[in-house]
């Protein structure tokens, strides 16, 4: 069982090494009795201590294993979310120093910028009543990190304590005339120095990148909080998380759409 006790001091562990930029060892283990309610309720004790301070907030939300083939492997029920900070909130073009990030990847993804209040009454969304929250979409990409010491320990209850590996959103350009686009057909890449990694339509994500927003939504009411204008939203990788071998330019491309770009010095 996990107690509010081991939740609150996990979350000063956590936070402790996000601040420091410290390898994660101590979590594989630390859920074991635990459920992904108390996943959640630890994330939520990690947002609030990096944003007391005032100089950080959560800005915006991310959807992860949004496939079973991705969820099921790491012991989740379904998909997974996490928070995206205002701090990682970068323009297409944006460059990470040397030693910003440790292991770092990229996915390529549909971003959706909130216009209004999600409103808990009106729940359950799907992907036609969310339409009219969504203020505009863009061509994304995703930069993960790898925080912890043997990813491979680290079963879904820990990712999602951890961000599912949030480090960044890279804003692209907007996705003109989106409504009426096939979103759940467009073929979403990403390359590193011009070499492409991966591949793989919206389709991957949740069946269509709305059924993905519209699923955050109804998450979120049911824990208590809910989808405010302004959020911005990664809606899921069109394919699986690729780390690169080292520096370059990372570009996430929607084929025919519009791409997004990055450099690691």
């Amino acid at each position: 069982m996990t107690t509010d006790a081991d939740i609150a001091a996990l979350a000063e562990k956590i936070a402790a090494t996000r601040q420091s930029k410290t390898t994660i060892d101590f979590l594989p283990g630390a859920l074991a009795d635990g459920t992904e309610a108390d996943a959640y309720k630890l994330q939520f004790a990690v947002h609030a201590r990096l944003s007391a301070s005032g100089s950080d907030r959560i800005a915006g939300w991310k959807v992860a294993a949004t496939l079973p083939a991705q969820y099921q492997p790491i012991g989740l029920s379904g998909p997974a979310f996490a928070g995206v900070y205002q701090s990682g909130i970068k323009p297409s073009g944006a460059v990470f120093p040397k030693g910003a990030l440790r292991k770092y990847g990229v996915e390529c993804e549909v971003v959706a910028r909130i216009g209004r209040d999600v409103a808990a009454g009106g729940a359950p969304y799907d992907r036609e009543s969310i339409k009219p929250f969504i203020d505009a979409l863009f061509c994304g990409m995703e930069v993960v990190e790898n925080r912890f010491a043997d990813i491979a320990k680290a079963d879904g209850k820990c990712r999602i304590a951890d961000e599912f590996l949030q480090a960044a959103c890279i804003m692209g350009p907007p996705i003109a005339d989106w409504q009426s686009l096939d979103l759940a057909a467009i073929q979403g890449r990403s390359l590193h120095d011009g070499k492409e990694l991966a591949s793989g339509p919206g389709a991957n994500v949740m069946g269509h990148p709305l059924a993905s927003l519209a699923w955050l939504a109804n998450q979120l009411i049911a824990h208590g909080k809910t989808l405010r204008a302004g959020d911005v939203v990664l809606t899921g990788s069109t394919h699986p998380p690729q780390f690169l071998p080292g520096p370059g330019v990372a570009v996430a491309e929607f084929i025919g759409i519009g791409e997004t770009r990055v450099t690691f010095e």
